[in-house]
């Protein structure tokens, strides 16, 4: 299977994107034949948008079909194609991915118009309908949509600064250590009855701040305190400031710990971190997988033997850990 992924990939390279379809659909495992489909369809979605979502519904793993819809928005939007970057938008099953994917189409459509320097654009001129104006708002401050048309507010035209408040994922502002105290002098917050999680999520969110500002001891004096975490612990990791992987516990963290390993760490000693951080976990096999198939292509971007090793040892133990349920 593994093999029949390198021929996709290879397929993809030379843009035979025909031939990489053929191989994809004869692969007989699900996952992996739902990532052949993912590659194919972030390829081909600047060429044929149409068939890339096409593509993209082909895929069976309801993760990665999201995810492929996801970044297909993503493109669409940033090539200004907002009617099909809607449309793709709209097949995305999981909410959250779905609101992610039309912020992002929000944010996009409101520098297109502020660019166009004018302080009015037709809905027909985007390709847009009703429809498509009431899945992007709110509309960002200094824009709004009356009688079929945008209106850009005028001092947006003129450039008086960016559109600062537009929908983001994150805040710009940073929070510094002095801040968190002076706050919570400021409230009178007690943390000896903050309840859990909160008070973990706090304390793990001030150990970051000291680990920003370069004040390890506090950082791992916190980490002592929690115990158990996500990103602190895998920081403190690769700082030598934690070495039991087993209290990185939040699911992104986890996963981003061990490919950090595994590309840095022998075979042999990340073959053992790796199982002892998803042990516990119950898809075992899919995260395996799914490393190997990350590593897979980190090999061949770096020409790597050891990696593309690891890879191999990875998959083979997806296999016996599928085999023995």
């Amino acid at each position: 299977m593994i093999k029949d992924l390198f021929y996709v990939r290879d397929a993809l390279n030379r843009g035979d994107f025909e031939n990489a379809v053929k191989i994809a659909e004869k692969i007989k495992d699900s996952y992996w034949r739902s990532y052949a489909f993912k590659w194919i369809a972030q390829e081909i979605v600047k060429i044929n948008s149409e068939r890339a979502r096409k593509i993209a519904s082909q895929i069976l793993i309801s993760s990665l079909r999201n995810d492929t819809l996801l970044y297909l928005s993503y493109e669409l939007a940033n090539e200004e194609k907002f009617k099909e970057a809607i449309e793709t938008a709209k097949l995305i099953e999981d909410k959250y991915s779905r609101k992610k994917a039309l912020r992002k189409i929000t944010n996009a459509l409101a520098n297109t118009l502020k660019k166009k320097n004018v302080t009015e654009v037709k809905l027909g001129e985007l390709s847009l309908s009703e429809e498509d104006v009431e899945l992007l708002k709110p509309l960002p401050p200094g824009i709004k949509y009356e009688n079929g048309k945008f209106l850009i507010d005028a001092e947006i035209v003129k450039g008086v600064g960016e559109l600062r408040n537009e929908v983001v994922e994150v805040t710009e502002t940073k929070l510094e250590v002095k801040d968190v105290r002076e706050s919570l002098q400021e409230d009178f917050l007690d943390l000896t009855n903050l309840s859990e999680p909160f008070k973990s999520a706090f304390l793990e969110k001030l150990g970051l701040e000291y680990l920003e500002n370069g004040n390890l001891e506090e950082a791992e004096s916190i980490m002592k305190k929690i115990k158990r975490g996500g990103t602190l612990p895998r920081l403190l990791f690769f700082l030598g400031r934690n070495d039991d992987v087993k209290t990185v516990v939040r699911p992104i963290d986890k996963v981003l710990l061990a490919y950090r390993i595994a590309v840095t760490y022998s075979n042999e000693e990340a073959l053992k971190l790796i199982l002892e951080i998803f042990r516990q976990e119950e898809k075992l096999k899919d995260v395996l997988r799914f490393l190997s198939f990350e590593l897979l292509e980190e090999g061949k971007r770096r020409n790597n033997k050891r990696i593309l090793e690891l890879s191999r040892k990875l998959f083979e133990i997806s296999a016996k850990v599928q085999a023995s349920q």
